[in-house]
């Protein structure tokens, strides 16, 4: 029987493949891959591993200098466009393959590299996308984990939530900030550093990106407008662009790198 949800996040993703890498929508997005890659140090030998990697943004990046990268997506019509990206790039070392964060359909200790990106907060059970990602992992192999992370007071992060499902219901919930290593760590891995970073973003993109639909898109305006006026607080923190017309927002991203222990027997 198909998963609720799992239905929510294809057709949410099945509506975005055609903007997911457009900068005019989504330029904080695209232009975050530089970020990534510098947490992600690849090294010529490695074979990596794209967690829900959707058009493969960053394995195609990431891909002229690796041996292998293969991206693992659970909507097809972001593997379609992936493959063709890949294909006009001229990327011979780029595969998809179909297939949930959290029931990867590879084997154990095949990658030297697994990484993932603005993931964990679609899935119902993100937990355990971080240990399908160790388990894949080979010994003294790096496991890097990028996504939103919500704020420490769990109310101020319920209304957070609120924005970002508003925005794509597919969206489940943002891990609190440092969530992501604690999970790291109990899946048995070293984590060597956590860097974050704040992002200003304009909402009238960030919604288009996603297609919002127009009464949930209207409802963003109005929360946050009301809280520019004195309302309750989103935990977004709203306010207007240099035009002092346009809405913006803030973000939190985290990224978490850590390893595998090396095999001593």
């Amino acid at each position: 029987m198909p998963n609720p949800h799992e239905e929510r996040i294809r057709a949410a993703f099945t509506r975005q493949a055609p903007t997911f890498e457009d900068a005019r929508l989504n330029i904080a997005f695209t232009s975050s891959v530089p970020w990534l890659l510098d947490h992600v140090t690849p090294e010529a030998a490695d074979v990596g591993l794209d967690v829900a990697g959707g058009t493969g943004i960053v394995s195609r990046a990431l891909a002229p200098g690796v041996a292998r990268v293969i991206a693992v997506d659970s909507t097809p019509a972001m593997i379609a466009e992936g493959r063709r990206r890949a294909d006009v790039e001229e990327l011979a070392n780029v595969d998809f393959v179909r297939g949930t964060a959290e029931a990867l359909p590879l084997a154990s200790a095949a990658f030297t590299l697994v990484f993932t990106r603005f993931a964990l907060h679609h899935l119902t059970d993100p937990r355990r996308a971080v240990v399908e990602m160790a388990r894949v992992c080979r010994p003294g192999g790096r496991v890097v984990v990028m996504d939103l992370v919500a704020s420490a007071d769990p109310e101020i992060a319920e209304r957070q939530d609120r924005m970002e499902r508003l925005r794509d219901p597919s969206h489940v919930r943002m891990p609190p900030r440092g969530m992501i290593p604690q999970w790291l760590q109990e899946c048995g891995l070293v984590v060597d550093r956590v860097a974050d970073r704040e992002v200003d973003r304009p909402v009238r993109q960030w919604l288009e990106q996603a297609m919002t639909e127009e009464s949930a898109a209207a409802q963003v305006h109005e929360a946050f407008e009301a809280e520019l006026g004195g309302g309750a607080e989103t935990g977004m923190r709203p306010h207007r662009g240099t035009d002092g017309v346009s809405l913006w927002f803030h973000q939190l991203w985290e990224i978490s790198v850590a390893r595998t222990h090396p095999d001593v027997s």
